[in-house]
């Protein structure tokens, strides 16, 4: 079964690097028309990366939510092992327990993205005087 996607995968893989083109022959809208002509010749990928990082906003962007969703992917995949090594036959709560986490993770950020909305606080979560680094 692993062969038979590897393999469709990599028909669909040559066939995108055969059919698909870099950019349409037409621009689809006037702004992808005027972003063609502004676009600078040595803007490459790996200079608008290292643009990216020079960014400190970024940077604690991409910090705060690798660590976020590092742990709760950790939590998630090893929750199984720590319900059962201490509570064993208890599949079915472990399974109770993941589900009230993510249901309070999506619950967490609707909230928090209403709250954020309404409060207009942005700056405030990621003020430089509240960095202790």
């Amino acid at each position: 079964m692993f062969y038979i996607i590897g393999g469709v995968a990599t028909l669909l893989l040559i066939l995108v690097i055969i059919v698909f083109k870099e950019k349409p022959k037409y621009p689809p809208s006037r702004a992808q028309s005027l972003s063609y002509a502004l676009a600078s010749p040595d803007a490459s990928y790996l200079s608008s990366i290292s643009r990216l990082f020079k960014n400190l906003n970024f940077v604690l962007l991409v910090i705060t939510y690798g660590l976020n969703a590092g742990a709760f992917y950790a939590l998630s995949t090893l929750l199984n092992r720590m319900v059962i090594r201490h509570y064993p036959g208890e599949e079915v709560n472990a399974g109770r327990i993941g589900l009230t986490i993510v249901i309070a993770g999506m619950l967490g950020a609707v909230l928090s993205g209403i709250w954020l909305d309404r409060s207009k606080t942005y700056k405030n979560l990621c003020h430089p005087n509240c960095l202790i680094w």
